[in-house]
């Protein structure tokens, strides 16, 4: 999790979660310093073996996310365990917000950039504005825009949320008041950043793109960030609650504290309740070993229609980071000819999934992957149904900025004999695997063609001619 809060601006919030946890137990250190562990919780140490299941599971298929948060989660059950339920529940909000530092939400980020770009551009045209629009690439009488990753507004979000939750917590004290400024701090920012992208676009229409397309893009945004938490704040304040009064209500037992014996048992019982899980992956990867090799796939390969032919100057072909073995081949019926892409990943190693967002069609890593990015650009990605498969599967089309050429794409993976597009279903598949030993290959397939000229689209119906049941 450090490491990737000291690679990404967008999770760096995740450095100050443990310090503002502290922060908000020595807030109330006149409470804590009267409370004493009487007896361990079970209900934590059921949580604490949970959660270290739930890290078995995530490390079993190289699901780094889920890890993480059951990570924290045996943090939490560990305290919990130990302090007891009446001291843990005074410390629930301190605990339960170090879930924080887990960085996550890249998924969000396609969704939130087709809402900034839809946003930008109904306000541009709201405006009197002429927008001609092709996938998250616009253009207007003055200049073309593009709206990237770092446009989606993930980390105004994320720390949005953070510090709205936190400013929630000492805000108020009615859980309904809590809970409105929380979704406030989600949908504010949201908001905000489709307003931020409209100004920045403004800035640059009015200016005859000499302002708002450098260095003060960035500094645009960082300002109007720093406004919207003010604001935010701001209005959150004028419903702010009273400071609640704390009681003490010490019993007898409250001097009490664990003996030497009982302390003793409760580490015994924390160290096994830790211990056991990597023990048991261990036991599980050593029975598991992928194969590595790539299977024919018979649609192309074994039909006499199509014949494999070499690679054509497309200026663009897939390529994944981290495969033990990967093939690209191409296939020729008269004039058609459509690339078939392998690639496997065999056990697999953190970076280097199977599924993962790095598994990308415009990579980015190099000079010569970042004039590709820069060359080609998404027109369309959707997921289409197809019969052959009996489930949707993951549709692109990619154009070449200086060419004007489209390439169709599909993708989709095969697990042993399950086949999938959906990412999460895919997981559970590698899971079952893993827990039945069952080695067969793990294939991430992509199929391209060239696009023709006409404004139908081609591949999903080659390809359902080509998975035929027999096939299959």
């Amino acid at each position: 999790m450090v490491a990737i809060w000291m690679r990404s601006e967008t999770f760096t919030h995740g450095f100050f979660v443990i310090p503002m946890s502290l922060w908000l137990i020595w807030q109330n250190k006149s409470l804590h310093g009267h409370l004493h562990p009487i007896k361990p919780s079970y209900s934590g140490l059921i949580f604490l073996l949970l959660n270290g299941m739930l890290w078995l599971v995530g490390n079993l298929i190289n699901a780094l996310v889920i890890e993480q948060y059951a990570l924290i989660g045996m943090l939490i059950g560990s305290l919990w365990f130990y302090l007891g339920n009446d001291t843990s529940k005074k410390l629930s909000f301190p605990l339960f917000f170090l879930y924080m530092m887990v960085p996550v939400g890249e998924a969000l980020i396609p969704y939130l950039m087709e809402y900034t770009a839809t946003f930008t551009i109904w306000l541009l045209r709201l405006t009197g504005i002429s927008v001609y629009r092709e996938g998250m690439h616009f253009t207007l009488v003055s200049g073309q825009w593009s709206v990237v990753e770092a446009c989606s507004g993930l980390r105004y979000l994320l720390a949005s949320f953070t510090l709205g939750t936190l400013y929630a917590y000492i805000t108020y004290t009615k859980t309904y008041k809590r809970t409105i400024f929380i979704l406030f701090s989600l949908i504010f920012p949201i908001i905000a950043n489709g307003l931020r992208a409209y100004m920045i676009v403004m800035i640059g229409h009015l200016s005859d793109m000499q302002l708002a397309t450098g260095v003060d893009h960035l500094i645009y945004g960082a300002v109007f960030f720093a406004l919207v938490i003010f604001l935010m704040f701001y209005i959150g304040s004028f419903w702010k609650d009273p400071e609640p009064t704390l009681t003490l209500n010490e019993s007898a037992d409250a001097q009490k504290t664990y003996t030497l014996k009982q302390n003793t048992a409760i580490a015994i019982s924390l160290v096994l309740a830790l211990a056991i899980w990597p023990l048991l992956k261990q036991q599980l990867q050593e029975n598991y070993h992928a194969q590595t090799s790539i299977p024919e796939w018979s649609p192309l390969t074994q039909n006499t229609q199509w014949q494999e032919v070499s690679s054509p100057d497309w200026g663009w072909r897939p390529k994944f980071e981290g495969t033990v073995n990967e093939s690209l081949r191409y296939f020729k019926n008269k004039d058609t000819i459509i690339g078939l892409y392998q690639a496997n990943f065999g056990n697999e190693q953190q970076g280097a999934e199977l599924v993962s967002s790095k598994n990308v069609l415009r990579r980015h890593n190099d000079e010569q992957q970042l004039n590709e990015r820069q060359n080609w650009y998404f027109i369309e990605q959707s997921k289409i149904y197809n019969k052959a498969l009996k489930s949707p599967i993951n549709f692109a089309i990619l154009r070449n900025k200086q060419s004007n050429e489209d390439i169709e794409i599909i993708r989709w993976y095969q697990l042993g004999n399950a086949i999938t597009n959906n990412d999460s279903m895919a997981k559970l598949y590698q899971l079952y695997k893993r827990l039945t030993f069952n080695n067969n290959p793990e294939i991430y397939y992509v199929v391209f063609m060239k696009k023709n000229n006409n404004e139908m689209t081609e591949l999903p119906q080659y390809i359902s001619s080509l998975l035929t049941q027999d096939n299959l």
